[in-house]
């Protein structure tokens, strides 16, 4: 029993040394290393128009922002890429939150993950006649969360 227990030792030690060695394979190479980043900011509420969303969102500790999406920026053709998606927010504890995508420190899209029933506490309506500023922007760099 004990040369077993011994030889099963000495065979953990011997390959826990084999894989510790730095090979190419795991050393930390910067070349390797993604340029795209991601920011999570929770939603607090959408306020839906005919040509954008205004998006009220919670900043780090406390606070609020406040941010517009225009609806174009759903739409994409091959030169343009769509800046931005929707995409539906599972039943369950999970509260709405806002994606921002950046790539190599610039604005890439955007994805907003709310319920898709509007009559949800998330959703509102600006009211009728109110404009809407910034729907004319081309990225989201006026989000911050300090």
């Amino acid at each position: 029993m004990k040369k077993i227990i011994l030889s099963l030792l000495t065979l953990t030690v011997v390959v826990g040394l084999a894989y510790s060695v730095p090979t190419s394979g795991n050393q930390r190479n910067e070349e390797n290393w993604g340029d795209i980043s991601y920011m999570y900011v929770p939603i607090i509420k959408v306020f839906d128009s005919r040509d954008g969303y205004v998006v009220f969102y919670q900043k780090s500790h406390f606070g609020t922002g406040k941010t517009v999406i225009p609806k174009e920026w759903s739409r994409g053709t091959v030169e343009a890429p769509k800046k931005l998606k929707i995409r539906n927010l599972p039943a369950g504890k999970l509260k709405s939150y806002m994606t921002v995508v950046k790539k190599d420190g610039e604005f890439l899209r955007v994805i907003l993950t709310v319920p898709a029933d509007k009559r949800n506490d998330v959703w509102g309506v600006v009211k009728a006649g109110s404009k809407v500023d910034g729907l004319d922007k081309e990225n989201l760099d006026d989000v911050k969360l300090f």
